[in-house]
């Protein structure tokens, strides 16, 4: 029985590092994409030539979609 349980627990322990290195990459995605999305947010306020209704509407759309993914 002792050699199951190690292999059990091998197992387990491969599994966790397994997932803990898709945690890390989705992690760096997220935080790429969060990068972006303020990028965007950036141009919109300072780049882009819009009027104030259609710029904060436009900012409240980027905002929604930034905490959706964060």
């Amino acid at each position: 029985m002792a050699v199951k349980r190690t292999t059990a627990t091998s197992e387990l322990q491969t599994q966790v590092t397994e997932l803990s290195e898709q945690l890390s990459v989705e992690r760096a995605k997220t935080k790429q994409f969060g990068t972006i999305l303020g990028q965007m947010r950036y141009r919109v306020v300072e780049v882009l030539e819009l009027e104030p209704k259609i710029r904060t509407q436009i900012l409240r759309e980027i905002d929604t979609v930034f905490n959706r993914a964060l």
